[in-house]
This record gives structure tokens, C-alpha cells and sequence, in this order.
């Protein structure tokens, strides 16, 4: 019994590993989710990130910045945030208010949804 598992294991692996997104894509696909997926995202993120972001109100994928996309998240009860989403889905999270001193670009927020 152990190698027909040992075989699936190897079967499931490899078609995980020849659907994952190549380096642009994960952003893009992103951005194809619907507006309360691309704000579930952004909030995951942030929190995974060990920010506080009680909703993500808005979303905007600003542009790319070096091998990273950046997207700005803006927060109810929780502030302005900076994503970046690397190739391989990671992300880096930022408050917007500390991106002029880090040297990073600043966040363009769209204006928040009802």
C-alpha cells in the first residue's frame, strides 16, 4: 500500500508544481479575482504580515517595483497599506506612512468603497 501512496503523492506534487504561475502572473492573477477576493487577499497579507487591518475597504495594484508588483491596501480601523507580491506569491507588506523613508514609492490609494 505504501508505494501506490508514495505514487499519488508523486502525481499530485508534480501537478502542483507544473500549475504554479511563472514570475508576473501570481500579481495578475490576482487581479482577475473579484473585488472581495482581491480584498481578501490584501488582508491576509497585512495581517500575515502582523499588521492590523480590521477590512480592506479598497484595493489597487499600482505597478511593479523592481522584481515585486506593488498594491496598495486601504483599511478600515487599521491604516494604508503597501503589498508587494513577489514571483513566487510571497508578500511584503509596508505602511504606507513609512514608504517616503524607506525610499519606496508612495502609495496611490483609490478612494474607499461603500
Amino acid at each position: 500500500m505504501r508505494p501506490l501512496l508514495a505514487s499519488l503523492l508523486l502525481i499530485v506534487t508534480s501537478s502542483a508544481v507544473a500549475t504554479v504561475p511563472a514570475a508576473q502572473n501570481y500579481s495578475d492573477q490576482v487581479a482577475k479575482l473579484s473585488d472581495i477576493q482581491q480584498r481578501a487577499v490584501m488582508r491576509r497579507a497585512i495581517l500575515d504580515g502582523g499588521q492590523y487591518c480590521r477590512q480592506v475597504l479598497s484595493t489597487h495594484r499600482q505597478g511593479p517595483y523592481k522584481n515585486l508588483v506593488m498594491w496598495t491596501a486601504h483599511c478600515a480601523k487599521g491604516g494604508d497599506y503597501a503589498v508587494y507580491i513577489g514571483p513566487d506569491g510571497s508578500a511584503q507588506v509596508r505602511p504606507c506612512a513609512d514608504l517616503a523613508k524607506l525610499k519606496l514609492p508612495v502609495c496611490q490609494l483609490p478612494p474607499a468603497r461603500p
